[in-house]
């Protein structure tokens, strides 16, 4: 998202940051429409010419706010998710990375003001998922094709296995928190949630010899797994 060349001197790149972080707030407190780049200034603390004189106007601004909280997405994840080892942490970190993330007030904030301009900026909407999202279902669709080649977890699609995790942890948590639903559960209601997923998950993708018994594919003929529908006896 480009925006306007300006002079780099110490104090022109503290009103530059100060101006970015005033419009952050102003935005996600009153969206697109509301804000007012009077209000920005007066909130940077500097002069109405001078945040023009950084951005173009208001539309410039707006998407280099909306890159700002972009980027600041995907990076917890990855460190959470690199800094662990095994499976089970390493889901476990991530889970809790991306909850983190995306149950803050200001993700929030800015998933709501995103999909309430979508009509105005459909291009931020893209760019949003691909810098959230889809980028963090590509660390985990990697990470899960490696531990697949070292024999630790059998997963034919890495990313559909990460897109349906993130389903898992999500559910109906992210639209109690994005519809501001009362939720009166603890913290620790949240890691019970998310063993409960990675459970199901490392169970679900882990190799045949290390499954439970009953999770296992039955066999015929020569050795070929088949899948019998429950309720349904196979032939004797």
């Amino acid at each position: 998202m480009a925006t306007d060349r300006i002079d780099a001197t110490p104090l022109s790149e503290r009103k530059r940051k100060a101006i970015r972080a005033a419009g952050r707030d102003v935005f996600l407190r009153m969206g697109y429409d509301a804000a007012s780049m009077d209000l920005i200034a007066s909130e940077a603390g500097v002069a109405k010419q001078t945040v023009y004189s950084h951005f173009r106007n208001k539309e410039t601004l707006f998407r280099a706010v909306v890159a700002d909280l972009a980027g600041q997405l995907v990076p917890p994840l990855r460190t959470e998710c690199r800094a662990a080892s095994g499976p089970a942490r390493v889901l476990t970190a991530f889970a809790r990375g991306l909850l983190s993330q995306m149950l803050q007030p200001s993700a929030l904030a800015l998933h709501r003001m995103v999909v309430g301009e979508g009509n105005r900026f459909p291009e931020l909407s893209r760019e949003l998922y691909e810098a959230g999202p889809a980028h963090a279902v590509k660390e985990l669709a990697g990470y899960l094709a490696t531990q697949t080649k070292t024999g630790l977890l059998a997963i034919d699609e890495p990313e559909l296995a990460a897109e349906q995790f993130f389903g898992m942890l999500t559910g109906l948590i992210q639209w109690r928190a994005l519809l501001g639903v009362r939720d009166d559960r603890a913290s620790t209601d949240l890691d019970k949630a998310i063993r409960q997923a990675v459970r199901a998950f490392l169970r679900s993708y882990a190799p045949v010899a290390r499954r439970p018994r009953a999770l296992r594919p039955r066999r015929t003929g020569r050795g070929a797994p088949r899948q019998t529908p429950a309720g349904v006896k196979g032939r004797a």
